[in-house]
């Protein structure tokens, strides 16, 4: 008997290698590499569910009926799609455990069961009396037309939904099913891609949504190989702490819609519910004057959202100050602290800084960036910053202050929580006068608002 060859692939971006080596030098990850054997037969049996032909057509002839998007009855997450499922469409959702993925696609499952049936759900993770059980503590009590597979051959669980004429499909999770078309483990780089591959093609032939669950990494990304991103057509996110009861779904890849839009939930006894208002969650109305306290409204997508921005400037007593952020860029918050030192005369070289932003959000656009400066400035002086007063605009390495863009949506949302001021750039062009303060540089913004 023939000694079976063996490879080594790289967990994070696919490449293999004939030996194992500490760092991959496709994508420069350390201790990625992973055995996997290498089939001897290299001849590819179809799928069974596999079609017999591809059509080929002109772009005037393609119909678009089959396009026409499905509603899944949770408005909050149809908006953050593009107006809802796309026949066909590839749906990967990533999150770390106990973020709510399975919950929140059973959620959908029932939803969708109603008007678009029946769906299927295969889990290769749960027995269907574990999923039933959560059904029951989540209330879902249409089950009728929820097709439960608990299965891991991927196959087998496709094969077995021919006769029930599903009209989607969800898996959970991506890294517990396989093919045995492949001789590798579940959950290895080979088994992921082939099982995302047939899924796919399953998804498309049919003209029918697939939703993949994945699961994540230590450091935070999906687990799997990158070309797993790039087959799907949709890529969202579960953000948030399993300690608190808002998670945050991000998309970082859509084909049918916008990037980077955002929707919260709350997590409660029936499931995850949509926060239509998030700006409510984030900042209070009944808020008090603070040093080192400032909202600011950040974009998320097409939404703007008013979120609270803490600073806390206290003295150092070590040799290297501390600098520890939450929600914020570090390499962001040094570079507002250089240009405070150098241009405001401030000093921060005997100051550990310390900033968050509150309810779990990331501060990632550089919208922030003047009231990142503000609350430094008034944590340092022990200044509170107008209660007021929203402070919106971009800090350069000059110290000027530049606009940034959707300025007038964010100053409606502003206006519609009782701001009364709006600290902006003197560049930027914006309509109405009232309570409009504009400013060029840092030491002009530190004047307006300290005084």
């Amino acid at each position: 008997m023939a000694k079976a060859k063996t490879r080594y692939v790289c967990q994070s971006c696919g490449q293999a290698f004939p030996k194992w080596q500490g760092q991959c030098t496709g994508c420069e990850e350390w201790n990625t590499l992973v055995q996997e054997i290498v089939q001897s037969d290299l001849r590819r049996v179809p799928s069974q569910h596999a079609s017999s032909m591809s059509l080929i057509q002109t772009l005037e002839d393609v119909s678009v009926e089959r396009a026409q998007r499905w509603t899944t009855g949770i408005d909050i997450f149809d908006e953050l799609v593009g107006g809802g499922l796309v026949p066909g469409g590839i749906t990967l959702i990533g999150g770390e455990p106990g973020v709510g993925k399975s919950t929140f696609m059973l959620q959908l499952v029932s939803r969708l069961g109603v008007n678009i049936k029946p769906v299927a759900y295969v889990s290769g993770e749960e027995s269907a009396t574990q999923i039933k059980l959560r059904a029951e503590r989540m209330r879902i009590g249409n089950g009728k037309d929820i097709i439960l597979v608990s299965e891991q051959n991927l196959d087998s669980a496709l094969n077995g939904l021919a006769s029930f004429l599903p009209r989607m499909v969800v898996v959970d999770s991506i890294q517990t099913v396989y093919t045995p078309q492949l001789d590798a483990t579940p959950g290895s780089v080979s088994q992921i891609r082939e099982c995302a591959a047939i899924l796919t093609k399953y998804g498309k032939d049919r003209g029918m949504p697939i939703f993949i669950i994945g699961h994540v990494t230590k450091d935070g990304a999906i687990a799997g190989p990158k070309i797993l991103e790039h087959i799907v057509d949709t890529v969202l996110y579960f953000e948030g702490d399993v300690s608190s009861n808002f998670r945050i779904l991000r998309v970082f890849k859509n084909r049918y819609g916008a990037t980077g839009e955002v929707a919260v939930f709350q997590m409660t006894d029936k499931g995850l519910g949509a926060v239509l208002n998030p700006s409510d969650l984030f900042i209070s109305r009944k808020r008090s004057e603070s040093p080192g306290v400032v909202v600011v409204p950040i974009l998320q997508g097409t939404r703007c959202i008013l979120t609270e921005l803490q600073v806390l400037v206290t003295q150092s007593f070590l040799t290297m100050p501390r600098r520890i952020v939450s929600g914020i860029d570090s390499n962001r918050l040094n570079l507002v602290i250089a240009v405070l030192e150098k241009h405001a005369g401030m000093k921060f070289y005997n100051r550990d800084v310390f900033s968050n932003v509150a309810g779990g959000l990331k501060l990632s656009e550089p919208g922030g960036d003047l009231g990142l400066a503000m609350a430094l400035a008034g944590s340092l002086n022990d200044r509170a910053i107008p209660i007021d007063m929203l402070v919106i605009g971009e800090v350069t390495l000059a110290g000027e202050i530049r606009p940034v863009g959707n300025l007038s949506r964010r100053i409606t949302e502003g206006k519609r929580f009782g701001f009364k001021r709006f600290l902006i750039s003197d560049s930027a062009e914006v309509s109405g006068k009232d309570g409009i303060i504009k400013v060029g540089n840092i030491r002009e913004a530190v004047k307006a608002v300290f005084g």
